[in-house]
């Protein structure tokens, strides 16, 4: 399946900017089951940009504009082609067996087993884990599926309750929350398990009768996480839905958290103290005209840059 993706961001501000300095994460990622055929941004006022991979591996542009300007858009289209994902079956390794080679996997995935700047450890954090800590002699796939949606269970979607620089703790507390948060508190849970988990930046195709999604106002950028399973090596995991990532999922950057992989964060000067942001994303199947997309193919973001 080969998908057009149009994702504009644009800021008007109160008085004139300069010296304005960005980070775009805009550039979907190459790996399995997903190819980037074509990929263009454009920014107005025309920027000077310099690209390079982070150390993550995603695909950044660095932009900056030193000119006065009261006005930002950046527009990033893509073409990818996402394919089906195959079924592997899994590893039924135990938990008990699992730990026996811990040592070994925090050297080599500290980043994605330890806690981190939306990922605190804490102790609202640990007692919810006991919720639902995996039994000794049960398998890491199975737990991993069943902590999913158990977390899938307990809260609510809903827009404006959490914050972009929320934490983990917060739909704990607030009891509901958008698909960054449920991504965060996933993390934590697999983490403090001793799985290796890591956050996924993205996008999700608009829902079909074939594979129906939960349909989710004001949606922009997409979260979710991925685990690494006995194997089976980084498997996706959408716990808004509460189901594993398919070939609805468009990978764009990977991190410990959100903190690492904002589609765009920037500085700039000036004289004013405001800004209005919008964000507008389409998704189509190419060669689809735009007429006849349906309102759930055109999803836009309010102001404050949160994924939901």
């Amino acid at each position: 399946m080969q998908l057009r993706i149009s994702h504009i961001t644009s800021f008007i501000y109160e008085k004139p900017v300069y010296q304005s300095q960005n980070e775009i994460r805009m550039h979907p990622l190459d790996g399995s089951h997903q190819r980037l055929v074509e990929f263009e941004l454009i920014v107005t006022p025309a920027p000077s940009i310099l690209e390079y991979d982070d150390y993550f591996g995603n695909h950044v542009h660095a932009i900056s504009i030193h000119a006065p300007h009261q006005s930002l858009t950046v527009e990033a289209r893509s073409v990818i082609q996402r394919d089906a994902e195959l079924i592997v079956e899994a590893e039924p390794l135990p938990f008990s067996e699992f730990l026996l080679h811990d040592t070994e996997r925090v050297s080599r995935e500290y980043d994605f087993l330890g806690a981190s700047h939306h990922v605190p450890f804490s102790k609202t954090l640990r007692r919810f884990f006991w919720m639902v800590r995996p039994n000794p002699d049960e398998s890491v796939t199975g737990w991993t599926h069943r902590a999913v949606k158990f977390i899938r269970d307990q809260f609510i979607y809903e827009p404006g309750l959490t914050r972009v620089n929320s934490t983990a703790d917060e739909i704990l507390s607030i009891g509901g929350g958008v698909c960054q948060d449920f991504a965060h508190l996933t993390l934590g849970v697999l983490r403090l398990a001793g799985v290796p988990a890591r956050y996924v930046s993205g996008y999700i195709t608009p829902p079909t009768k074939a594979a129906p999604v939960e349909e989710m106002s004001a949606q922009a950028s997409h979260a979710w996480v991925e685990a690494e399973l006995p194997g089976l090596g980084w498997v996706g995991f959408d716990p808004t839905h509460g189901c594993q990532a398919d070939q609805r999922h468009i990978r764009v950057a990977i991190g410990r958290d959100y903190a690492d992989v904002p589609p765009l964060r920037g500085v700039y000067r000036s004289l004013g103290s405001t800004q209005q942001m919008s964000v507008d994303l389409r998704i189509e199947p190419l060669g689809a005209s735009e007429s006849q997309q349906s309102p759930s193919q055109q999803q836009k973001q309010s102001p404050g840059g949160q994924q939901q």
